[in-house]
């Protein structure tokens, strides 16, 4: 690729899990890349594709500036409150394993984002982002947050990308009992996390495929398990959604971005149906028909409903345009 471009002054790269090592963007050397790959049993359908991408890069291109920049780092600033464990102490200072275990958060360019455009695609626009944003990532891998004042105070994601809402392969948070029963049970360890990255959530529950639009024509032709899982996609999205309310103490805008939040209006219309009492009304056909960034709230509506495309290519070059100066114009 870097062969047939027009010359390349840097390459930035979307990093899932930085752990507790990386909380921004950062030039990319060896002790970077090592340390990436150290994160890897965090993130092992993620990280590995980093590492391979910064050292293709560096095959190719050995003098070329490279910049990480990772989901985790918007999640920084959760408090300990929430981002704490109510493990023993030892386990959550990193005994044995080494990393702290938190929740660490995911999606994070992503969501830092869609604050960015908050404020510009409310109708009417605003001069800073709305105080109190819940901001549902919703594709593949689907997440919950809760913003307030533009920082990250609380996330469904946790440790790993494994926690949270329903996804389109993970089961989203489970008992952890139930896990422990499946280990005595004689599922091995390797079959477990198999079953947990990529046969679970609406692949495992419908039968039918991770993709929602699958599933969706699905229960609409009446397949009983392809409308339970429409089913409880929803209903987990509305029962986070609802936590971060309550963390936020209200809410001026709700926000959805991913492929799944900027396509599926049937979602987020029922979705924004459960919360009418906290002021969330739809403009039905504004919903139906938007393309690309849009506020769906009815007018007058006290809670604004964006729509946001996700474009973590963005804030990943304005990390580089940071760190790099004019070498990433």
């Amino acid at each position: 690729m870097l062969a047939e471009l027009r010359p390349v002054d840097a390459v930035g790269h979307r990093v899932v899990h930085g752990g507790a090592v990386f909380h921004d963007a950062v030039v990319v050397d060896r002790g970077v890349r090592d340390a990436i790959a150290g994160l890897a049993g965090l993130a092992p359908l993620h990280n590995p594709a980093a590492v391979a991408g910064i050292d293709a890069v560096s095959q190719a291109r050995p003098a070329l500036p490279q910049v990480a920049a990772f989901d985790t780092a918007f999640h920084a600033s959760i408090p300990d409150a929430a981002a704490r464990y109510a493990l023993p102490w030892a386990w959550s200072e990193g005994q044995p394993g080494g990393t702290p275990l938190r929740r660490f958060g995911f999606h994070g360019l992503s969501v830092a984002h869609a604050v960015s455009r908050a404020a510009a695609t409310c109708i009417p626009a605003r001069s800073g982002p709305p105080p109190r944003m819940v901001v549902c990532h919703l594709g593949a891998g689907c997440s919950i947050s809760a913003v307030s004042g533009g920082r990250s105070i609380d996330t469904t994601m946790g440790f790993t990308p494994l926690d949270g809402v329903m996804m389109a392969k993970r089961p989203g948070s489970l008992d952890p009992g139930l896990l422990i029963h499946l280990l005595r049970a004689g599922i091995s360890v390797d079959a477990l996390d198999q079953a947990l990255q990529g046969g679970s959530g609406l692949l495992g529950v419908s039968g039918v495929s991770a993709d929602l639009r699958a599933v969706r024509s699905a229960a609409l032709a009446g397949q009983p398990r392809a409308v339970l899982a429409c089913a409880m996609f929803v209903h987990q999205i509305v029962r986070a959604v609802g936590s971060m309310i309550a963390v936020l103490g209200g809410l001026d805008a709700l926000v959805f971005t991913g492929g799944v939040g900027e396509h599926a209006a049937w979602v987020r219309e029922d979705v924004a149906a459960a919360f009418g009492f906290a002021g969330v009304h739809l403009d039905l056909a504004a919903n139906a028909a938007c393309r690309g960034d849009a506020d769906v709230a009815r007018p007058g509506a006290a809670v604004r409903v964006l729509v946001i495309e996700a474009r973590e290519d963005l804030q990943i070059l304005a990390a580089m345009r940071r760190l790099l100066g004019d070498s990433a114009s």
